[in-house]
């Protein structure tokens, strides 16, 4: 979503100045968290510091530094419920807001969307952040790999989607799959693309949804060479247990999966279990980032 929000920055800033909203820090409970960021142009805005009031305050003090002439500014939010207050969580953030305009920062955010979409952190400078002394990285967009392109896996990459994953797509099952059907993913057909899709400074959720054991089985040895922060196995009990038992010497890796896959919401339709999925992955991810 980062490497999003910053090349809607660029794109704007090509014919309006734009005001980057960032969370310093947080005290207490807080609906975002350090690093959550959200654009604020003159009629609209994108991406989001929390919602609710505090936002609708966050979007006012941008406006009113894109009505003046000053470059930044911090507002404070106060989340305890007394009067006055913009919430009633219990704790209160701190928010920078740094005006960016002209061809400068235009290429600034254009490059921090490059870097961000090959893969790479990306640290924001002082100038980035207004001025503040705080220190913040970017991350960029964990990769969602989907190992098998059937039904299940085209429903789990629609729900994916708006996530802002890097999805990709593997499947080299004779005859191939409908590649155009996965849009904003990256489709594969040879498993001998699997090791370089686990390389790299990206999170790594891999969820495997194979038509048939055996694929699944000859996958695991090449993902336990670099294990991903989540794996998932798609099937019923006895099917995982074949797959396992065919791997004897990765039982170690096998006791870190996820099988049978996702959270037990009673999912059914390939469309409910993509919801479970993600659901698992992104409680996986959150406990990594904890």
């Amino acid at each position: 979503m980062t490497e999003r929000l910053f090349s809607t920055l660029a794109d704007w800033l090509s014919t309006e100045a734009v005001v980057l909203a960032t969370v310093l820090s947080t005290r207490g409970a807080s609906p975002r968290h350090a690093g959550a960021q959200m654009l604020v142009a003159a009629r609209g805005n994108a991406g989001s510091v929390g919602g609710g009031r505090l936002e609708q305050h966050a979007i006012a003090a941008a406006r009113q530094l894109l009505a003046g002439t000053g470059d930044a500014r911090e507002v404070a939010i106060d989340l305890t419920g007394r009067e006055g207050a913009h919430g009633v969580c219990g704790g209160s953030m701190r928010i920078v807001l740094r005006r960016w305009q002209g061809e400068a920062d235009r290429e600034r955010a254009a490059s921090i969307a490059q870097s961000l979409g090959a893969g790479r952190r990306v640290a924001l400078d002082t100038t980035d952040l207004g001025g503040t002394d705080a220190a913040l990285e970017l991350e960029p967009a964990p990769r969602l790999l989907i190992l098998g392109a059937g039904h299940c896996g085209l429903a789990l990459c629609h729900a994916a989607r708006p996530l802002g994953y890097d999805l990709q797509v593997l499947d080299d099952r004779a005859g191939g799959y409908d590649t155009t059907a996965f849009v904003g993913a990256t489709c594969h057909n040879d498993r001998d693309a699997l090791p370089a899709l686990l390389e790299g400074e990206r999170r790594v959720a891999a969820v495997l949804q194979n038509r048939d054991w055996p694929t699944d089985a000859a996958l695991l040895p090449i993902l336990a060479q670099r294990p991903p922060h989540y794996v998932g196995m798609m099937g019923s009990r006895k099917r995982v247990r074949q797959v396992f038992k065919a791997v004897p010497d990765l039982a170690e890796f096998c006791g870190r999966i996820h099988a049978p896959i996702g959270l037990p919401i009673g999912a059914e339709t390939p469309e409910e279990l993509a919801i479970s999925i993600l659901a698992q992955v992104i409680a996986t991810l959150r406990a990594v980032d904890a």
